[in-house]
């Protein structure tokens, strides 16, 4: 409608949102601005229905757009109040949104006054000719307008939560749900497996049935099962067909794809349809709709077939007519029931139908009794009474009925479906086992074909079927009048057990055989009982797996899991969320396994729809969240204020700045203070992202900032009035600058690192490349900042400074505080300075501590492994680098402006004399920081020795000894590291791989003999050593090759010469001498062999995967006495996380990850045929060329092009040798012992 109103702030505040919801609730339309209802249709609307008779409603124009026809209405609406002598005309022809509300104030109370006795409905009343826009055509409202979902929350909400009702209780009529709820169920469930939960015959407030959706998924973030409100429907038509077509509107709307949907569970009466309906959309949508009324069908068609169930019936019936006229002594053996409900009893009332029937068998006796003493009338009864078959078959029924019921007694208290599926289990083997014959029922549960049940060969003889003990005892002491009928009653015994089984297994979700595998992958303790195999066969019903290469690819995941540290062990109070949520994090959002893992913890922990809604009213963060959106929709409505005093604040500032801007004349809008993250102008570009530093005087220079600028480093000096506070990511981000100018896309990435290691935000992106985590991390800034908001990118230093105030100044004890950001909640003590780390800070510390950039310096500050600016070390060996946040607030204000002038510059820990303040080193820090990394992930070994760091001026280049060296890929990384390598000696047998070494190296490398005829002689006269490396060939240890002959076979055997050579050269327990080792194989081994070489090596492996680091996958287990071995594997800019990156010019990567790449030429193709070709070249498949294949391992171009070698020479050196990235990461941690260059040597 048109919008032809100008906004002029009147005199008086007006709830918007109130009105608005008070004029859709009237009219039974849906306004999202109260701008729209400025056309005058609506207003002739309500004067129709306060003064009925007043307006010819067939004269109003509804879809006016024009000035003409809007004045037309107001002519109408003019009419209509003279007749009702209403006077304040003028209000609303003003074109005053104001004016306007307040005559829409006026017609509220008019309407409440003049309340007409009669129904008015506007639904049903015709407008010929006409469609009124924003009125309800329908009954599918917007969500966020929805007085069905009003209704629904105030009913359930604030009946199930104090906290909620508070909210919910007030001010009902103008509750609603904020953007903010759309805005996180769609960034909740975009990459996440989901149950959609469809609630059919739903009670409201209003006493109107309605049909709720929910959405339930598994949060990996708290380990728990959490549920999301979608939306409460009254849909026109209640077909399968229309609610189906509902529902995928409804996740459009959202953007929740359909794809995710990996379960389904609705109450409808044809649930089957709606089933149908989303299999054509998803055909491996898991649907549990046929569980909860699976007992009543399987009962009614289980009896049906029993020869002899129409006479019980009317036995039933017949008894309980004459109920009321029971005796006392009766009446309490016999189940209290109405019988008018028995027509229905065995389709729908299993249960009771049951408990009928057990009681019938206890009082059979007495009944006899009491109908044998009644008139000729009754004789009927007698007759069914003492009819031996009858009694007979409600024996049997009796034992029959009684599993199904409990199973239906677990689906009213609301267990959960993991449960209920154990328990279908369970049922499913018990009526097997009862009628046919042991091998018969064990091929059924393992292929789950049902003709195998319906064939008389595998049934179990006539005497051995089993009926229960009271069917069983009473055939025995009537066996003379029942044999004639024995044949009978066994093809009826037989086709109740027939028809329950096929019944039950057509009812469930999965076979018998899927439902145990789903039990054992959830299980914690028993990951070693799982095959590769129950795990493809998962991922295929849960729609993981779409292509055979997710199928290749879960299989893969799943092996790495399975043999991952600790087996089956893990502590026994950890529950199953628990044990997963710790799992899934380390598994990554990409993960194929992962994602079936959340699937199936997607499973109800219950399909009772009271219980359901209890627990997602009672979640608190879902709570909050409303709470936020309402406090901010109030916030918006106390914003209109009074003309004369009103001043717009800018909208790209938060509310939180908004909030701070003070009325009167002040200058200066936003204070800008030091460490800020802002947005400046940088000329012939325009904003681009920065940070408020400090001066070089201590006082600045009046409203003047100094801001040095993300990516090109530039600093400049701007007023605070031209900057931005970076939360105004959405109004200041470039979209052209973004993607023309590169420095400006790395601006962004930094800044977002920075803004996300303020916020304590850990991403986890669907791949490991640079651009998917920008990805990740932009969609983050544009959706606010969430969880923290603007909050979370403070500078730090406000809690720095109290923390440095009580401790200099109240005497507090640093060790309460967090070091790196301030906070008292502490859980581990800094390894390296007095004071402790928080969780957050812990991590952030283990992951970045042993970080180099490319001059071998530290990339973050040695205190809160964090900072932009840094200062760096001179002392001789010292790598480590402080920023100025953690120098001028710790140390005292311009120390890092003091010490930039200071050249060389000696580190506090390199001269502990010369620190002050709050930064105090640990006398003992070069033992706690190799604790601190110290791999104690399987205690039954006795932990390695752990070796000080040795002090900067004390060290001396390194000297390795390399078994099994093969390209060198050791000293390649020592040198890029930038260690001073005094001797390398190489044990290599391949003349290819030496002369790769020979010629890439200088000769520096000395190559000796075999490694079987390295004698101890030799060891005294090369060393002494302080690192050993190796890995022996994987050939006959890995699973992949079927004509492996183990670890005391062949190539095997290898590791035995490491082992000996290992223990030849430790040092012995007096020797101070640091000595470590590093030993490498493949993960894919048999356990036993795992187990062995643990027990040799005394110790249990890390797993590092290369995939993290780089485009292919290259799992590989190390063992090793290295600090920080376990730590986790952090790509650093210079990595090439994808194919692309690693590709010549003119070629295109397929994939963005490829297979692990061996010596096999077909492992460089894709798919489990080997069939796919991972690149493209001039529109024509190709595969991966040997330099570029050098680039995923990490080695510099042409670096295994010598001695003329043939390509597939090359790949064959490659394919045996380690992941560059990977060995970096885990020697990095010896810097802190052997000596280094300045500048490391390329």
């Amino acid at each position: 409608l048109a919008c032809n109103v100008s906004l002029k702030i009147g005199d008086e505040k007006h709830n918007l949102s109130e009105l608005l919801d008070w004029l859709n609730d009237i009219l039974q339309a849906s306004f999202s601005q109260v701008e729209h209802s400025c056309s005058g249709a609506a207003f002739c609307r309500l004067m129709d229905i306060i003064h009925p008779g007043s307006v010819d409603i067939n004269k109003v124009k509804f879809t006016a757009k024009e000035n003409a026809d809007i004045l037309d209405n107001y002519k109408l609406l003019q009419a209509a109040f003279n007749k009702a002598q209403i006077k304040k005309v003028s209000n609303l022809i003003s074109k005053s949104l104001w004016k306007c509300l307040n005559s829409r104030r006026e017609f509220e109370i008019s309407k409440k006054e003049k309340q007409s006795s009669r129904l008015y409905s506007p639904v049903q009343t015709k407008y010929p000719n006409q469609k009124m826009l924003h009125f309800k055509k329908g009954s599918h409202e917007s969500f966020f307008r929805n007085p069905a979902t009003m209704s629904f929350i105030r009913k359930y909400g604030s009946s199930t939560s104090p906290d909620a009702g508070s909210n919910f209780a007030s001010s009902k009529d103008s509750l609603v749900l904020g953007q903010k709820h759309q805005e996180d169920i769609t960034a909740a469930f975009i990459q996440t497996p989901y149950c959609l939960y469809l609630f059919h015959g739903v009670e409201l407030e209003d006493k109107n049935k309605a049909i709720v959706l929910l959405l339930g998924f598994f949060d990996k973030a708290t380990g728990e099962n959490k549920f999301r409100l979608l939306d409460v429907l009254h849909p026109e038509e209640e077909t399968a067909d229309a609610i189906c077509t509902c529902i995928v509107e409804m996740l459009k709307k959202f953007r929740i794809p359909l794809m995710n949907m990996a379960i389904f569970y609705s109450n409808f009466p044809d649930h089957e349809g709606l089933h149908s309906g989303l299999k054509l959309l998803k055909p491996e949508i898991v649907s549990l709709c046929g569980l909860t009324d699976m007992a009543g069908r399987v009962c009614h068609s289980g009896v049906e077939k029993m020869e002899i169930s129409g006479p019980i019936v009317n036995l039933i019936t017949e008894i309980y007519k004459h109920f009321p006229s029971f005796p006392d002594s009766l009446q309490t053996l016999l189940e209290d029931v109405d019988c008018s409900s028995f027509s229905n009893i065995l389709t729908s009332q299993c249960s009771l139908f049951w408990r009928i029937i057990q009681k019938m068998t206890l009082a059979w006796s007495d009944l006899e009794k009491y109908f044998g003493s009644l008139d000729a009338d009754e004789k009927v009864i007698c007759r069914l009474l003492s009819d031996t078959k009858i009694r007979l078959n409600v024996l049997f029924l009796s034992h029959a009925l009684q599993p199904l019921c409990d199973f239906q007694e677990n689906v009213d208290r609301g267990v959960s479906v993991t449960q209920l599926l154990q328990d279908a289990s369970q049922l499913v083997r018990f009526y097997t086992t009862s009628f046919l014959r042991p091998k018969t029922a064990e091929l059924f549960h393992r292929r789950g074909k049902t003709s195998l049940i319906q064939e008389t060969v595998g049934h179990l003889p006539r005497g051995e079927v089993e009926v229960g003990k009271q069917a069983a005892d009473f055939l025995l002491h009537r066996s003379e009048e029942l044999t004639d009928y024995l044949e009978t009653f066994h093809s009826s015994v037989i086709s109740f057990y027939t028809t329950v089984t096929v019944k039950i297994v057509e009812g469930l979700p999965f076979s018998d055989a899927t439902m145990r595998d789903l039990s054992l992958v959830l299980s914690p303790g028993k990951k070693l009982e799982v095959t590769g195999k129950i795990v493809q066969d998962l991922g295929v019903c849960f729609g993981v797996c779409s292509s055979p290469e997710n199928v290749s690819l879960l299989t893969d995941e799943f092996l790495e899991y399975q043999f991952l540290d600790g087996g089956d062990t893990h502590p026994a109070d950890q529950s199953m969320e628990e044990y997963w949520k710790t799992e899934l994090r380390i598994m990554g959002r990409t993960s194929v396994f992962g994602k079936l893992i959340v699937s199936l913890l997607a499973l109800p922990r219950t399909l009772k729809k009271e219980i359901i809604f209890e627990q997602m009213f009672q979640q608190t963060d879902y709570l909050k969240e409303m709470k936020m959106d309402f406090e901010e929709k109030d916030m918006a409505e106390d914003d209109v204020t009074d003309s004369s005093s009103y001043k717009s604040a800018p909208s790209h500032l938060s509310p939180e700045t908004q909030g701070s801007i003070a009325s009167g004349n002040e200058t200066c809008i936003y204070s800008m203070r030091l460490g800020e993250m802002v947005w400046g102008p940088i000329e012939g570009f325009g904003l681009w992202p920065g940070l408020v530093q400090s001066w070089d005087s201590k006082k600045p220079c009046g409203s003047m900032r100094k801001v040095v600028f993300f990516g090109n480093k530039m600093q400049s000096e701007v007023l605070a009035d031209d900057l931005l506070p970076f939360f105004s990511f959405a109004k200041c981000f470039c979209s052209n600058s973004f993607a023309t100018v590169m420095v400006y896309k790395d601006a962004i990435f930094s800044s977002l690192q920075v803004a996300s290691r303020r916020s304590r935000m850990f991403f986890s992106p669907e791949t490991d490349s640079k651009d998917d985590l920008l990805r990740v991390m932009m969609d983050w800034a544009f959706g606010g900042f969430e969880p923290l908001g603007p909050d979370g990118l403070q500078p730090q230093s406000e809690s720095n400074n109290q923390m440095v105030h009580e401790f200099l100044e109240n005497k507090r004890n640093i060790e309460e505080f967090c070091l790196s950001c301030g906070s008292t909640p502490v859980e581990i003590i800094h390894p390296l300075f007095e004071g402790r780390l928080c969780s957050n800070c812990k991590y952030n510390f283990t992951e970045t501590l042993y970080r180099y950039d490319e001059d071998g310096y530290q990339s973050y500050c040695t205190v809160c492994c964090s900072g932009m600016e840094v200062i760096l070390c001179g002392h001789e060996s010292c790598c480590r680098s402080y920023c100025v946040d953690c120098l001028d607030i710790l140390m005292g204000e311009g120390t890092f402006n003091k010490l930039k002038n200071v050249d060389p510059w000696t580190c506090y820990l390199c001269a502990p004399e010369s620190s002050s303040g709050a930064l105090k080193p640990r006398h003992d820090w070069s033992i706690r920081v190799q604790e601190f990394f110290a791999n104690n992930s399987a205690m039954e070994f006795e932990p390695h020795r752990v070796y000080p760091s040795i002090p900067a001026n004390q060290r001396r280049p390194i000297r390795v000894l390399s078994l099994f060296d093969g390209i060198a890929t050791g000293y390649l990384v020592l040198r890029d590291l930038g260690f001073k390598v005094e001797k390398y000696v190489a044990s290599e047998i391949d003349e290819e791989s030496i002369t790769v070494s020979l010629v890439n190296h200088d000769g520096k490398i000395t190559h000796v003999d075999d490694v079987k005829n390295i004698t101890k002689k030799h060891i005294d006269k090369w060393g002494p050593f302080d690192l050993l490396i190796g890995g022996s060939p994987c050939n006959d240890l890995s699973i992949v090759n079927p004509a492996r002959k183990g670890l005391y076979e062949g190539t095997g055997r290898l590791f035995f010469e490491f082992y000996r050579l290992l223990n030849v050269m430790k040092p012995k327990e007096d020797d101070p001498q640091p000595f470590f080792w590093l030993f490498e194989n493949v993960v894919f081994m048999q356990t036993h062999v795992k187990a062995d070489i643990c027990r040799f090596l005394e110790c249990n492996p890390v797993l590092v995967d290369a995939v993290k680091v780089s485009p292919a996958n290259r799992a590989r287990y190390f063992w090793g006495n290295i600090p920080g071995m376990n730590r986790p594997i952090i790509a650093s800019q210079n990595d090439k996380l994808t194919l692309q990156e690693c590709l010549e010019p003119g070629r295109t990567a397929k994939y963005e990850k490829v297979r692990t790449i061996t010596t096999r030429p077909n492992s460089l193709k894709q798919g489990t045929n080997d069939a796919h070709f991972p690149i493209t070249m001039n529109g024509k498949d190709d595969n991966i060329w040997i330099t570029e294949m050098e680039k995923i391992f990490g080695f510099p171009k042409h670096y295994t092009d010598v001695k003329n070698l043939g390509r597939m020479q090359r790949q064959r050196v490659l394919g045996k040798s380690w992941s560059v990235p990977v060995i970096r990461h885990l020697l990095a941690p010896l810097k802190d012992y052997f000596a280094c260059d300045e500048v490391p040597l390329k």
